[in-house]
């Protein structure tokens, strides 16, 4: 197998979610370049000619890789999850939020009115602010493990190497990196100056929900225009 035909299909298919159809697609292309690649080589010519020729009998490769969009019907299930996926991620970013709040407030109404048992009411807040957390990690799991097979492709996409990543994965895998630095630096600081280790954990949870929301509202608009390449390649 010519390895530069492989790269040439792997870039090509770089962005192209990984459904049956289109693994199939990709195997007969990468076949029948490889077949090209070896008749002209056999016919006398180097491998940079035999190369080039070998994309040229493929023709518009890009009518091949239109048909891999997902039908009518497919695209209403996509479009459906991805509806139920954001209402359960700010669900449960609201319930790491009100986790939060739970856990500060009533230490501090005891602290502030003078009134009931100031560590107890912090016990308390606790018990309820990881009832909440409980609540919203299980529902980010359901929501995670619920989504349907045939769905899973256009939604998750492959990993892949950094030279053949989208501009736009690099782009949110550099900013995760930064994200999560200035989170690590946020928390040892604050930790370090208060010295309150028993609640600066706290950022953790804040971060991921906030991680969680920037992906989901940040990404919204890669998802668009995603869909809508899809549904012009399907009509």
């Amino acid at each position: 197998m010519n390895s530069k035909i492989k790269n040439y299909v792997d870039v090509l298919f770089n962005n192209v979610p990984m459904t049956r159809k289109a693994a199939e697609l990709k195997e007969e292309i990468l076949s029948t370049m490889n077949e090209h690649f070896d008749a002209h080589i056999a016919e006398g010519k180097d491998e940079n000619l035999a190369y080039t020729e070998a994309l040229a009998d493929m023709g518009d490769i890009d009518n091949l890789l239109e048909s891999l969009a997902p039908e009518k019907e497919l695209k209403t299930k996509i479009e459906e999850y991805r509806q139920k996926k954001a209402k359960s991620t700010a669900i449960a970013v609201m319930l790491y939020i009100f986790g939060v709040i739970v856990q500060c407030a009533p230490p501090a109404i005891c602290a502030v009115f003078k009134i009931g048992n100031e560590d107890k009411a912090g016990v308390i807040g606790f018990i309820c602010m990881m009832l909440f957390a409980a609540v919203a990690t299980g529902l980010l799991i359901y929501t995670r493990m619920s989504v349907p097979q045939d769905v899973e492709p256009y939604l998750v996409k492959k990993k892949e190497s950094f030279n053949t990543s989208s501009p736009e994965e690099r782009k949110w895998a550099a900013i995760s990196k930064i994200f999560w630095l200035l989170v690590t630096t946020i928390y040892l600081a604050i930790s370090f100056l208060t010295g309150a280790w028993y609640i600066t954990w706290l950022t953790w949870l804040i971060a991921s929900a906030a991680w969680q929301a920037i992906q989901i509202f940040g990404g919204a608009k890669a998802d668009d225009n995603g869909a809508k390449a899809d549904a012009n390649g399907a009509e």
